[in-house]
């Protein structure tokens, strides 16, 4: 038997799920898109120890998209057979993109197609100087898919979503972060380490309030001012429910240190670098 086309292991809380064919560079196969992603987040769905998810890719690359030679073939499916076997990926793109739990991208290299469509699935995407994204579907006549019509037009807007899709260039990690779809760059030896590093910080944090977070913000895109305000005052009394929660107010006001304080996991780390 060969290698495994995805590896998903589990680390204090950190699911780290790495797609394993850096020969293609990790190009989506039929079973990767069939079994792989969605075992793995149905395993992450029925898991709450698992309380922050990682995706990347080995090799140096993060994924170069659908592997293209399977469109082709000897057996062409029909256009109904095409059109379920997209509802059936985009049903788990759906889950992956509303996980009650932070989901973080660390991307080096390329970033492809429905590479491109899966780093936006996450909540923060960590990329490398050599890391390129490219809504590559235009160059074989095909529209962006997987999801990322939706996600990446709400990162960067409707027109330069457009440019992108039309034109089917690629974008540099630098243009990336001036556009705000990556939030930080690393070195490629750095980067795994420091998704690794924000993750394990996350798992300290309140999975409840981080949940209820993640769901605010993201139904705040097709919500009206009001319609907010109402979900603020009917999610947060799930909060104030929380052992996280009462443990902190008790910490404040007994002037202890802080349940969950991000600056000083920062400064503990640089200083043990």
């Amino acid at each position: 038997m060969g290698e495994p086309e995805t590896i998903f292991d589990i680390t204090d809380g950190v699911g780290l799920f790495t797609m394993n064919r850096p020969k293609v560079m990790n190009a989506i196969s039929q079973n990767m898109f069939d079994n792989d992603f969605p075992n793995m987040i149905s395993q992450v769905e029925a898991d709450n120890s698992i309380r922050t998810l990682i995706l990347t890719g080995a090799g140096g690359n993060f994924c170069s998209g659908a592997d293209v030679g399977r469109m082709g073939g000897n057996n062409p499916r029909t256009p109904e057979e095409r059109k379920e076997g997209l509802r059936q990926t985009l049903k788990w793109i759906y889950r992956l993109g509303n996980l009650d739990r932070p989901v973080i991208a660390a991307v080096d290299g390329i970033a492809y197609g429905g590479g491109f469509s899966l780093a936006l699935t996450a909540d923060i995407v960590l990329a490398t100087p050599r890391t390129r994204f490219c809504l590559v579907f235009g160059r074989i006549g095909l529209i962006p898919d997987m999801g990322i019509t939706y996600f990446l037009t709400r990162v960067i807007g409707p027109k330069r979503t457009k440019e992108l899709a039309y034109t089917a260039r690629s974008i540099s990690a630098e243009e990336a972060l001036e556009l705000g779809i990556v939030n930080e760059i690393h070195e490629p030896d750095a980067l795994l380490p420091a998704a690794r590093e924000m993750a394990t910080r996350f798992t300290t944090g309140s999975r409840v309030a981080m949940a209820q977070a993640k769901r605010l913000i993201d139904r705040s895109l097709n919500s009206t001012q009001e319609e907010m305000l109402e979900a603020e005052v009917e999610a947060q009394p799930y909060c104030r429910e929380t052992e996280f929660h009462t443990e902190a107010v008790r910490r404040f006001a007994n002037k202890e240190p802080r349940l969950y304080d991000w600056d000083s996991m920062a400064r503990a780390d640089k200083a043990a670098e």
